[in-house]
């Protein structure tokens, strides 16, 4: 009995473990540093999503899949959470729950209109929001709305054709 009690406990502190990641908290400048800091491919997407749009959570499990997809010297996939402070926690449940392993981070509240014109002067705002960039953080190409996994296949295919 005392061997079932103790593996229930390893068992227990493992998926506790496992579900404390961290999901930082950044400005626009921020964000780019760090991928500036932590990416090497051709390509870097960035997905910006939030757990309460609908249309965000629908797509999200496409662009997990295109994060396993590609080799990571092709493309690298970054996910930025627009959700306030007091939903950072669902924030977490739910990459935990899409097994995100990329990098993801949390918009730090406030600014806006500053902090979407750096993400892309085209972007009008509208959730889910999709930015492919170049290695030199130049936007190459964009999306406002849900899109499907072939959509996205199809234009990181077609960059990576005119880049090869």
């Amino acid at each position: 009995m005392k061997k079932y009690i103790n593996i229930i406990l390893v068992i227990t502190q493992i998926s506790c473990s496992s579900y404390d990641f961290n999901v930082d908290t950044v400005t626009a400048d921020q964000l780019f540093k760090n991928i500036r800091k932590n990416n090497s491919s051709e390509y870097i997407l960035i997905n910006v999503w939030s757990t309460w749009c609908l249309p965000c959570v629908e797509e999200f499990p496409y662009i997990v899949n295109l994060e396993n997809q590609y080799d990571s010297k092709d493309l690298d996939v970054v996910f930025l959470s627009t959700d306030w402070d007091e939903n950072s926690l669902e924030v977490k449940q739910f990459l935990k729950e899409q097994n995100v392993v990329g990098q993801h981070y949390r918009k730090k509240e406030g600014d806006d209109e500053n902090f979407i014109n750096a993400i892309s002067q085209s972007w009008s705002g509208v959730l889910p929001f999709t930015g492919i960039y170049d290695k030199n953080l130049n936007l190459k190409a964009y999306w406002e709305g849900k899109r499907d996994e072939n959509f996205f296949k199809f234009k990181i295919d077609s960059l990576l054709i005119k880049k090869g």
